[in-house]
């Protein structure tokens, strides 16, 4: 039996690598003389600048910007042998970098992120690929994008706060003077528009600490971004697919930035050549923390199934959760960790030991 785990991170509780590792565990304990193949998934957010690095063998490097609370921090980068950056916006900007009580997607920033961006430009590089999943914010991309030089103005001319809050006073964006020459891809692991009831806000805005009444105001002002995009640059990609991603940073990359979307799976699939390795192998295992609608909509687990699926191999997910409503999934058997923990808390603290437990229960049933 030739087993390739491909799974995501389990938010909370695991990364890709780990969960990999965990579940690999579990399946040798029944059956050791499997042939294992480990590949953690990275579609944009957690382990995407290594994943791709590694891929393509380039190297890794640092700089010093400031986290979403705006407190000093150190965040890596990648540079391909061609020259390419490659940065990962959870790496500054990332919500595990915020305390859960701090949380708040209206007040937190990207612009350290951007301020990455603006020195990779500055020191003449051609090509940034940048994954925008895991972000803490939904700012619309304004917190990259002035570090570049844009400027985000309220009526009266004056600097508006770089968050999602600050956009409810926007009213004009001037772009920079000088054209910026460096060419954007940006990398999404969604595929949703920048507002309305699939937008950023109300499709993600609760898992980064965002109220109700919070999410409906953040909404409206994500459409205000685009009407003023729209009024002062002559062109807005609110309705392209992925500028929801990373609470709107898409559609900034894609607005401001003229960035070029792929999918962060896409590129996966491509600089790891997945499809030889799905080949190779029996049996392909992914998963994630949960598995819900979110993961539908264009998800590193939920592409990988279909992949599998398209080249005659049986996938099999695990996750924390399973939320997916019941019917017809790319999975030909889906195991959940809550079942077999008393609580959530506990499943996320010990993740890797129900992760290893229902890999066991996986092996067992291949009997």
């Amino acid at each position: 039996m030739r087993i390739l785990i491909v799974p995501d991170k389990f938010k909370g509780s695991l990364t890709a690598a780990q969960a990999a590792k965990s579940i690999a565990i579990g399946l040798r304990a029944v059956k050791p003389k499997a042939k294992i193949t480990q590949l953690p998934l990275s579609d944009g957010g957690e382990g995407f600048v290594e994943t791709i690095v590694q891929a393509r063998h380039g190297r890794m490097a640092s700089m010093k910007t400031i986290d979403p609370l705006g407190k000093p921090c150190r965040a890596h980068y990648g540079i391909l042998p061609d020259g390419t950056a490659v940065v990962g916006l959870t790496e500054a900007s990332g919500l595990w970098r915020v305390p859960p009580k701090q949380r708040n997607p209206g007040t937190v920033t990207v612009v350290g992120t951007g301020q990455i961006l603006a020195k990779l430009v500055e020191n003449g590089c051609a090509r940034i690929i940048l994954g925008i999943g895991g972000s803490a914010t939904t700012d619309g991309g304004i917190g990259l994008a002035a570090p570049l030089g844009f400027r985000f103005l309220d009526k009266k001319g004056n600097a508006i706060p770089l968050h999602g809050e600050g956009l409810g006073k926007l009213a004009q964006i001037i772009a920079p003077k000088n054209k910026i020459k460096t060419e954007f891809i940006v990398a999404t692991d969604v595929d949703n528009p920048l507002y309305g009831p699939n937008g950023a806000a109300v499709q993600f805005g609760p898992q980064k600490g965002a109220t109700p009444a919070q999410v409906r105001r953040l909404d409206a002002h994500l459409k205000q971004l685009a009407t003023v995009a729209k009024e002062s640059l002559g062109h807005s990609g609110h309705a392209e697919a992925g500028a929801g991603a990373a609470g709107g940073c898409g559609y900034g990359l894609i607005t401001f930035l003229k960035a070029k979307r792929v999918t962060g799976f896409d590129l996966f699939r491509q600089w790891t050549a997945l499809d030889v390795l799905i080949e190779k192998h029996d049996l392909v295992i992914t998963g994630e923390g949960c598995l819900d609608k979110t993961s539908t909509q264009g998800k590193g687990p939920w592409a990988v199934a279909h992949l599998a699926k398209k080249h005659g191999k049986p996938v099999w997910a695990v996750c924390g959760a399973c939320r997916l409503p019941k019917g017809k999934t790319p999975f030909a058997a889906i195991s959940e960790i809550l079942p077999h923990a008393p609580n959530l808390a506990t499943a996320q603290k010990r993740g890797a030991f129900y992760l290893r437990h229902i890999a066991q229960d996986l092996a067992r049933s291949m009997m």
